[in-house]
């Protein structure tokens, strides 16, 4: 693959003979058509392809927290590719396509110099309700009391997520989020960062372990 600023006819998108034309991230790229093969995938490219596409489908619903939590990373690679790199080499357990799985204790949707806070505690309350208490470093530049808190929860039971996006200030030091009714009696991992108020920085990604919901049964 080759970057080029003026071709013969410009910049173009698409197939043009035997090679092919794109854009990403507001560079031009120009490379050759794939060379069709009949050969078989080994059973170690499946596995790769089976690992990529878990990994990709699994961040996928957070893409655009992704695009805040890794905004440090702006090279050539994007936030959501830099996302899939991280967790391919440190947040998967298994070792084939049939045992690969997510660590959940190792995801990390941001990635920055904020500090992170002291989680005093994480509790399940009556009717769904997510209790975070925390404590805070000394003030200073990497940790401001209008710091904003975005807290992600993820049910593997029903495969969803659920995001709370600036739910918080870091001053505040605590906070109730309400979840869904039809998450009741499942077990949920729960993450915590922050992000500044210009929206220009981030704390790296702070796991808060799993704990199970419940509502109250009316008799």
């Amino acid at each position: 693959m080759a970057r080029y600023k003026n071709g013969i006819n410009g910049t173009f998108k698409g197939k043009l003979g035997n090679v092919v034309g794109a854009s990403s991230r507001g560079i031009d790229y120009m490379r050759s058509l794939p060379t069709p093969t009949l050969k078989a995938p080994s059973e170690k490219q499946l596995n790769q392809r089976a690992l990529l596409s878990m990994v990709s489908s699994w961040l996928k619903p957070l893409k655009a927290l992704i695009w805040i939590g890794y905004q440090i990373f702006n090279g050539e690679k994007t936030p959501m590719n830099q996302a899939v790199a991280f967790h391919l080499k440190e947040a998967v357990t298994g070792n084939s396509a049939a045992t690969y799985a997510i660590d959940f204790a190792r995801a990390v949707f941001s990635r920055g110099e904020l500090l992170i806070s002291l989680i005093k505690q994480v509790l399940a309350l009556a009717d769904g309700i997510l209790s975070i208490e925390w404590e805070n470093p000394s003030a200073s530049v990497f940790c401001k009391d209008d710091d904003r808190a975005t807290v992600v929860v993820y049910n593997p039971a029903k495969q969803e997520f659920v995001t709370f996006q600036d739910i918080a200030l870091r001053a505040e030091q605590k906070v109730d989020l309400q979840l869904p009714e039809n998450f009741s009696g499942d077990v949920v991992h729960t993450w915590m960062h922050y992000v500044n108020a210009a929206g220009d920085a981030v704390s790296t990604t702070q796991y808060l372990g799993e704990i199970q919901i419940f509502y109250q049964i009316d008799l």
